[in-house]
């Protein structure tokens, strides 16, 4: 509404006016502060998903890492051997 209309209305009107907007804006701020709360809700689940990812990820590296440096490390040990074979 513009100040201008706002102005030519009576006092009880304009406290009517200014009463209906003053619930709208409640209103809308009750919607927003639901919808903010269900999204932090949807986000926190979601950061809980991700660090369980995260600690599955972690420990099927460290599975890897530990077979490979097994592999690695017979490598080295058959390296080594042949070279001692062959020197002989």
């Amino acid at each position: 509404m513009h100040i201008s209309e706002l102005a030519n209305k009576t006092l009880e009107q304009q406290i009517e006016e200014i009463n209906k907007t003053l619930k709208e804006l409640q209103h809308n701020q009750t919607e927003e502060i639901t919808l903010l709360k269900k999204n932090h809700a949807v986000n926190m689940k979601k950061l809980d998903k991700i660090q369980e990812y995260n600690k599955i990820s972690d420990m099927t590296n460290q599975l890897f890492e530990q077979r490979l440096l097994v592999i690695e490390n017979t490598i080295m040990k058959l390296s080594n051997s042949l070279t001692t074979k062959n020197k002989i």
